[in-house]
């Protein structure tokens, strides 16, 4: 009998081991996918900036051409019509560089957490990690409230929720979660909501942009007068791509609303199954939609 009582507890203790180091293995995955998400997160804004930048040029373009010989008797308005959109774009551009400063903080305290996962991490990473943690706390108030092309990022926020974090045999990670549990989430939720509110500026800014492309470069030298330039087939190679491209937008809103699913099942109970295969999927997808993005770019600059 006392040997049986003995083996039930050895094997109890293998269990829960077993489940300890599962749930580790779990949190350095999602750590890792959340890394590759900040990457790609840094693309997009890149792109944000960029779609607004083609867009208002596009519109001056319009205006310019509308107005023809009388520009040159109104050049103090349309002077000052550039130079209101310009520091209109610069403080887009600023707003974009807030945003991505929140995410490279996030990707710092997921490297921090990778190690914390190990259970061999001295006081010196865990210090690093409060660190990261502190920042990002600071932090989350004034993202909360910069606008994206006039809206607020609060606007685009889901209803908070009070997470219960369970507890975890690794001291050093569990210490950790009870204090950055709510932190990260408030994190997280800025994060989607910063990526809805990207999402559609971008739709609604490239989208004028494409519209104006495919009139100027593939529509209007196609039905005009005379030879077609040599440019045409590449130009409108461009913007079909492009157009093509921008409904890929999805995957983004997709990675970051999965990446904070898993955080939540992570955090809040350590017998939970995260889906990190569709995390890693829709993670992958929003790489492939940052890729062709760099590449429609890097191939339209070069046929500039």
């Amino acid at each position: 009998m006392k040997y049986s009582r003995v083996l039930v507890g050895l094997t109890l203790i293998a269990i829960l081991g077993s489940c300890d180091s599962e749930r580790l293995s779990q949190f350095s995955s999602f750590a890792a996918a959340g890394s590759q998400y900040v990457q790609n997160f840094h693309q997009l804004t890149a792109q944000a900036g960029s779609a607004m930048i083609a867009s208002d040029s596009a519109t001056l373009i319009v205006a310019r051409t509308q107005a023809g010989a009388a520009i040159a008797s109104h050049i103090p308005e349309y002077t000052s019509d550039v130079q209101k959109d310009d520091q209109g774009l610069e403080q887009y551009l600023s707003t974009l560089q807030q945003l991505d400063a929140h995410a490279t903080l996030l990707g710092s305290y997921f490297a921090a957490i990778t190690q914390l996962t190990n259970g061999k991490a001295g006081s010196q990473m865990a210090t690093a990690a409060d660190s990261f943690l502190d920042s990002i706390n600071t932090f989350n108030p004034q993202i909360e409230n910069v606008t994206v092309a006039g809206k607020p990022i609060k606007t685009y926020l889901e209803p908070a929720t009070t997470l219960i974090v369970d507890h975890f045999e690794v001291k050093a990670l569990d210490d950790q979660l009870k204090k950055a549990a709510p932190i990260i989430d408030q994190a997280l939720s800025l994060q989607e909501a910063a990526v809805a509110a990207l999402t559609a500026q971008i739709k609604e800014s490239q989208g004028a942009s494409l519209e104006i492309r495919e009139s100027t470069d593939v529509i209007n030298p196609y039905v005009g007068p005379g030879a077609l330039p040599a440019s045409w087939p590449s130009s409108r190679e461009a913007f079909l791509r492009d157009e093509v491209t921008i409904k890929g937008l999805s995957s983004a809103q997709s990675a970051i609303s999965q990446l904070h699913i898993a955080f939540k099942q992570l955090v809040q109970d350590k017998h939970s199954s995260p889906d990190f295969k569709t995390l890693l999927s829709e993670v992958e997808k929003m790489s492939g939609y940052v890729s062709a993005v760099k590449s429609s770019s890097s191939t339209n600059g070069s046929k500039k």
